[in-house]
């Protein structure tokens, strides 16, 4: 399953980064603080990085070292310098970041709520091919047995309903937030929170249709 972003915070400001579980182990807090500067502005140098409480200090020890997980939060404290801050945003800006904020919030709330379930269908899915699946089952006519595989068939096909309903859902909500040509940063946040959810949409089919496959061996 592809991994939920890090999410970075930064005040109000929320930024989704993608890594997962091989790049949590192969970067350090040092370069991440990197990826962090050229997000906000806020100098490495002065920047302060908290994960459950705790400010992270080693610059060469790898994020997995602190104990971060794809889809953690991270929060950020620290300024842009002088020449940055000075700067008031245009209306323009104001209007773009409100916009990133609103998907921003629709992909942070599709992720809190869908992730687990999401998890859970996939290893489910996979247990039942190994159940009910496999050649082994062939034959078998116990009327226990077929219904208990009929009870576990029913949970996976409720719960691939319930995630790909609400994902659709989320899907749908993005598609009403309308980015004006020039808004280049929302326009790829847009396409980014389209991709991630369209992602995990497709990983569910996959899974659904490896389960049916599972079945339809067992029935030649």
């Amino acid at each position: 399953m592809t991994a939920p972003p890090l999410v970075l915070q930064w005040g109000r400001e929320r930024y989704m980064i993608k890594y997962d579980y091989e790049d949590l182990r192969d970067t350090t807090l040092g370069q991440f603080k990197e990826v962090c500067r050229e997000v906000t502005g806020v100098p490495s140098s002065g920047m302060r990085l908290i994960f459950s409480g705790a400010t992270m200090k080693d610059d060469s020890s790898p994020l997995a070292y602190y104990g971060i997980y794809p889809g953690a939060s991270v929060k950020l404290i620290g300024r842009k310098e002088d020449g940055e801050r000075g700067r008031a945003p245009t209306q323009e800006e104001r209007e773009e970041n409100a916009l990133i904020h609103r998907l921003d919030d629709i992909a942070n709330e599709a992720c809190d709520r869908l992730s687990s379930p999401m998890q859970a269908y996939m290893a489910n899915g996979q247990l039942y091919i190994e159940q009910f699946g496999s050649a082994a089952m062939a034959g078998i006519s116990d009327p226990a047995l077929l219904e208990i595989r009929a009870a576990e068939r029913k949970k996976l096909d409720d719960a691939y309903k319930m995630v790909s309903e609400s994902l659709m859902q989320f899907l749908l909500k993005i598609d009403t937030i309308s980015c004006p040509p020039d808004a280049d940063k929302a326009r790829q946040r847009r396409k980014q929170a389209v991709r991630q959810l369209q992602g995990w949409m497709d990983e569910m089919d996959r899974k659904r249709d490896l389960v049916a496959k599972s079945e339809a061996t067992i029935s030649q």
